[in-house]
């Protein structure tokens, strides 16, 4: 029954998922957000990184559960997306989507890339 449902469902519903892809910048905002946690929490860091990529491969299924940034005051074309106190920028494209950054809120600068 589950080979059935694989061959029914489940090849559909891969070749509809949309993969991430991190921008340079939006990886060196990890790395930034991991050295920031380090600092006080060594044992949390990594853990919580894994949380917000987590929270991020939801997109894969539902890749317009974001806000379009400019509803939420971003002057850019591209969907925004919240994970506790982190801001994440996107864009769609056909195959992929394109993580551009990862902003805490103390450093969301509305205007700038």
């Amino acid at each position: 029954m589950k080979n059935y449902l694989m061959k029914k469902f489940g090849q559909t519903y891969l070749q509809n998922m949309i993969k991430i892809k991190y921008l340079k910048a939006s990886q060196n905002d990890l790395a930034d957000i991991f050295t920031l946690i380090y600092k006080d929490k060594p044992n949390s860091a990594k853990e919580y990184l894994l949380k917000i990529k987590k929270y991020i491969e939801l997109l894969e299924e539902n890749p317009e559960m974001g806000k379009d940034c400019k509803e939420s005051g971003f002057h850019r074309d591209c969907r925004v997306l919240y994970y506790k106190n982190y801001t994440i920028l996107y864009t769609i494209n056909k195959t992929y989507i394109s993580i551009k950054r990862i902003l805490s809120s103390k450093q969301n600068n509305k205007g700038n890339s």
